[in-house]
């Protein structure tokens, strides 16, 4: 019997693709016998050609029809089947049918009875020689795959017939077991859908089949199957749809008893593969997960009607489908050579670094022997004191329970946000968590060598030259800014010098990797965590980096939000308390500088006598200190401004505008006095500015001498030995003694506090520190005393006094006097148990005696640091001696003499009195219950779930399998679009060579000997050179094929016979 064959196309906006499909089904060898129509609410020529072409019936319907709800509405209008001879040929707008497609389709379905679905092979609509999908199946978890895609058509599976299901575009069906079945589910609108009802078929017992024979081509425009777009919104709603469908799918087909754990596993399920997603760099994908998981969950009246479906007409069990599936070993040979494929992509066609062969394994290592001689005597230390160091908590679990809302334990406490900078003390110090503090030591003894590891790398991205960036590395460790933080003991300001680089080195490959650009955000975050005066600049360099980014502003724009989920806690409290230039303070122990002007700034020292040259020129008898320094680095200043009219230029630009930026921040930072220590006002220190001063410093100087060639080497390598020199008083200050850094011990209370400590954590002590103008400051310090990360700017930027600070503030004035005050009662009610009274100039305290309202101090040596800066200050304090010690005399007889008192003796710390207090007294000391709330937990769970995310983004692990799957589809486009060009251009060059070549004479052959004969005419055009250069850039701008793309079923599987490029016929063979 004569089959009869209906076929149903179904368009929406489709004119572009539409006009060659109608064409190709005109060219049928075997044509349809009724055309069925569906227009689904076109808005362009769509309509118009389908009433040109004459169908049988026109439909026109909703736009929001899917292609299975089309289809369902010219199946009604269709006579109902006679015999199963009738068939349903399915056609999308983009499904474009070679001649002979049908007639092969029949055959199929004619030859065997059990054969109820045939599938064509359908190639892609471009580059037809390539496979576009032939063939579905699913993994044994129930994950769609395409047996075969993007591969080249060799033949190679030319043999495949029985599968387990095919696409829809191009699907030929019985019409009987289409209406059997029902059709397409509903519920999946546009993925799984022919998977779906192909399994349906295969369960209802009967067959489902390729055709090798059959082919059709596509565009995947998203009518018949998902959009296979590369576009990011388009690529988001693919991906969320296929996950959609799979859950649709395994709700469906799962048995009553496994129903309701499948249910409850669906968002635990989401939060794991978001996990994943994370790890295979496929963040876009998160939010479609849970939109997957949710409406999965939520959707259970389509779930039960699908089921009752399903059920309805299946006759045959899961085992009669399992040799269909994909086994288990197949999906994991696929998973690892997927893997295999993305790390090949992951590195590209990158220039390597050679960290080896380029000289920076020995640029690291000088560095290191240079900075263990430098830092020589902090050898065998296990935590360092002097300028803003203190030592770290005990534990881990104490550095961490510092970060975030909650109880700060300084001074008296108080409810708080925590600095961001306590985060990164947390992670520096769980690095060597047997002992915290050894974190700082390995700091010191380590930055020489780290700082030249960045610098070399972040040059890297400049230059392949190894001399260059080993210069670059030079330029950078002996950096006077550098230099200076490491000898006034200013870990925040180190850490800032050492991650810049890398920022920068990130940055600069953020736009082309997720795992670049996760970095990029968490060096940014700790950056700005320890120097909060350059978030104004950093964030303006990232602005303009994400509005010039194109179509990577997705991989820049999320940069900021691990700092936001740090800081918005911090930066709530000071807006509340209407202090916002304090969310610039810098953290940890405030620590006074001396004044330092423009010059001097300019130059990159942030501290005044310019690293020492000025006291040691003016010994000399050589004036003008600022002159000969600057003599000393105009080299750098000179090569990097004339990189502005070298080869790269635009590059110099952006340097030279990132050190205008870090001057600024720098300049701004030495009038802006937000933080105290003591008596004294601290103003933001300029070095960090400096830092990224330098930074584009360097960066101009590189670009510069790659500009110059070789021209520019030698000056140089003499800009690194000034600088060197330059450096040189600020180096050796440790080694000489200069520094205020030195070996510390391991606590910072006196040793009868610290075994008390042990037995009750919460002990207090009262720690009163004699001023230069004969006031007293007092401070509570809780245990061990005060750490490092326990710091906090919410305490050092406080203008105001509570009225506990108040009454601490006459606790004091009583204590240093003698008086009727009952100290014992006031002590007892702290907490406190011991008095320190330390010698006369050193700097601590909170409160002053004389009721001056003045911030805290963190217990560090701020006075010492000005002392070895500046010796006019230190000129000043010898005149204050006498005023601190006699209040120091008068302070300790008055402890004598007060019964409530009983003297231990004298410490390393100063002298000590005990106060016995009643046994219940620590609990009046203990931290509150639930002191952060619910608003501490859930600022804590913020930052765990970003800055988590953020760190398994950050993991190089590759390009995802979704991102090589569009890789591959990507290659194959863009081979499609070079043939056309390049027959395009053939094209031209034949007509222009027809148009201009003049035919030379030619002698008679016979005149000539035979071995004389001319020959074919040379083709004066042949050479590629006389092409003209627009024609040249038009046909190398943006149409070459990757190496690693020339065969991208190779990237896929590749243990398929080798294939190649498309490539138009006039090309050789050999061509790449």
């Amino acid at each position: 019997m004569q089959p009869r064959v209906t076929a149903i196309l179904v368009a929406r906006n489709g004119a572009t693709h539409l006009e060659r499909t109608l064409e190709a089904l005109r060219s049928q060898t075997r044509r349809p016998d009724i055309v069925i129509m569906v227009d689904c609410g076109s808005t362009d020529a769509t309509g118009r050609l389908m009433a040109d072409y004459g169908p049988t019936q026109l439909i026109t319907a909703g736009a929001d029809l899917n292609f299975g709800q089309a289809i369902a509405t010219a199946v009604r209008v269709t006579a109902a089947p006679e015999n199963d001879h009738e068939m349903l040929w399915l056609l999308a707008q983009d499904s474009a049918p070679e001649p002979g497609a049908l007639d092969a389709l029949l055959g199929e379905l004619e030859i065997a009875a059990s054969v109820a679905v045939a599938g064509p092979k359908v190639l892609d609509w471009g580059a037809g020689e390539y496979i576009h999908d032939f063939g579905e199946s699913v993994t044994p978890l129930g994950a769609t795959v395409t047996l075969v895609e993007s591969e080249l058509d060799q033949g190679q599976h030319d043999g495949m017939s029985d599968v387990l299901a095919v696409s829809a575009g191009g699907m030929l069906v019985r019409h009987t077991v289409w209406l059997q079945l029902g059709g397409f589910d509903p519920a999946l609108p546009t993925v799984d859908d022919s998977l779906d009802f192909c399994i349906r078929v295969r369960l209802a017992g009967y067959r489902v089949s390729v055709v090798a024979a059959a082919r059709v081509t596509s565009a995947g425009a998203g009518i018949a199957g998902p959009n296979q777009s590369s576009r990011g919104k388009l690529r988001r709603r693919r991906l969320r749809a296929e996950r959609s469908a799979q859950l649709h799918r395994r709700l469906v087909y799962s048995p009553a008893w496994a129903l309701l754990f499948h249910w409850l596993s669906l968002v635990p399920l989401a939060l794991l593969r978001s996990l994943g997603q994370l790890l295979r760099k496929e963040p876009g994908a998160i939010i479609g997960e849970f939109s997957a998981a949710f409406g999965a969950a939520l959707h259970g009246l389509r779930v039960r009607s699908s089921r009752k479906r399903f059920a309805a007409t299946r006759v045959l069990g899961w085992a009669s489908i399992a040799t269909l599936r994909v086994p288990s070993v197949e999906v994991r040979r696929r998973h690892a050579l997927q893997k295999e494929a993305s790390l090949f992509m992951a590195r590209g066609d990158r220039p390597e670094i050679r960290f080896f062969s380029g000289g920076g394994a020995w640029s690291v290592l000088t560095a290191l022997v240079v900075g263990l001689a430098i830092f020589a005597p902090l050898l065998g230390a296990s935590t360092l004191t002097g300028g803003g160091l203190q030592p770290l908590s005990g534990s881990p679990a104490e550095l961490w329970a510092n970060v975030g809302y909650g109880w700060r334990d300084i001074g008296i406490g108080f409810v708080g946000a925590a600095d961001p900078f306590a985060a990164v003390l947390a992670v520096l110090g769980s690095l060597s968590f047997w002992n915290p503090s050894t974190a700082l030591v390995l700091l010191y003894l380590l930055a020489l060598p780290l700082a030249s590891l960045g610098a070399w790398l972040a040059a890297a991205r400049l230059t392949e030259r190894g001399a260059l960036r080993a210069v670059a590395a030079i330029l950078w460790i002996f950096a006077p800014t550098f230099l200076s933080a490491l000898a006034e003991g200013r870990p925040a300001a180190i850490l800032v010098h050492l991650l810049l680089p890398w920022l920068f080195f990130a940055g600069f490959a953020a736009g082309r990797s997720w795992s670049a650009s996760a970095s990029a955000a968490l060096l940014f975050a700790a950056i700005i965590a320890c120097a909060p005066s350059l978030a104004p600049a950093l964030l303006l360099i990232w602005l303009v980096a994400t509005i010039t980014s194109g179509r990577s502003v997705m991989r820049y724009i999320g940069i900021p939000l691990p700092l936001i989920a740090l800081a918005l806690p911090l930066v709530i409290d000071q807006s509340l308390r209407g202090t916002w230039l304090a969310l610039l303070a810098d953290p940890g122990v405030p620590v006074a500088s001396t004044e330092v002007t423009g010059w001097q700034l300019l130059l990159g020292f942030p501290s005044g006598q310019l690293g020492g040259w000025t006291p040691m020129l003016q010994a000399l008898g050589v004036p003008g200190a600022e002159y000969v320094i600057g003599a000393l680095l105009a080299p750098i200043a000179i090569l990097a401004v004339l990189a502005l009219f070298l080869p790269g230029s635009r590059a110099a630009t952006v340097a030279l505008v990132t050190a205008v930026l870090g001057f600024g921040t720098a300049f701004a930072a030495t009038h802006l006095f937000v933080a105290a220590a003591g008596a004294t006002t601290v103003n933001v220190w300029a070095g960090s500015g400096l830092s990224l001063y330098w930074l584009g410093l360097i960066g101009g100087t590189i670009l510069a001498v790659r500009g110059l060639r070789r021209f520019a080497f030698a000056p140089a390598v003499t800009a690194a030995i000034l600088l060197v020199i330059v450096a040189a008083p600020l180096a050796a200050a440790i080694p000489l003694g200069t520094s205020v850094v030195a070996e510390g011990i391991d606590r910072t209370q006196p040793a009868f506090v610290s075994a008390e400590a042990r037995l009750d954590p919460r002990v207090g002590t009262l720690q009163l520190t004699p001023q230069p103008d004969g006031g007293v400051l007092v401070t509570v310090l809780r245990g061990d005393g005060e750490t490092l990360d326990n710091q906090s700017t919410l305490e050092s930027t406080d203008r105001t006094l509570s009225a506990q600070q108040r009454d601490l503030a006459d606790l004091a004035g009583n204590l240093v006097s003698r008086s009727g005050f009952d100290a014992g009662t006031a002590l007892t009610e702290l907490g406190v148990r011991f008095v320190v009274l330390q010698p006369a100039g050193s700097a601590a305290g909170v409160a002053s005696v004389d009721g001056q309202v003045e911030a805290s101090s963190a217990g560090g040596s701020s006075t010492d640091a000005s002392d070895t800066s500046d010796s006019s200050v230190v000129t000043t304090a010898d005149a204050a001696t006498l005023e601190a010690v006699a209040t120091e005399l008068r302070t300790a007889t008055a402890l004598d003499a007060n019964a409530a008192l009983a003297p231990v003796g004298d410490t390393a710390f100063g002298r000590l009195w005990q106060h016995e207090s009643p046994a219940d007294a620590a609990t009046t000391a203990a931290i509150p219950a639930h002191a952060g709330g619910a608003y501490g937990y859930l600022t804590l769970l913020v930052m765990i779930v970003v800055v988590g995310a953020t760190v398994l983004l950050s993991i190089p692990t590759g390009a995802g399998r979704e991102a090589v799957r569009q890789a591959n589809r990507d290659a194959i486009r863009r081979a499609s679009r070079t043939s056309v060009k390049q027959k395009k251009r053939f094209g031209r060059l034949t007509a222009r060579r027809a148009a201009t070549r003049v035919p030379a004479p030619v002698p008679d052959a016979s005149s000539l000997p035979p071995e004389s004969a001319p020959g074919p005419e040379p083709d004066p055009d042949f050479d590629a050179d006389s092409d003209s250069d627009a024609e040249a850039s038009d046909f190398d701008s943006g149409t070459s094929i990757p190496d690693h793309f020339d065969h991208p079923d190779r990237a896929a599987q590749p243990d398929q016979p080798a294939t190649a490029s498309p490539r138009s016929p006039e090309e050789p063979d050999n061509a790449r």
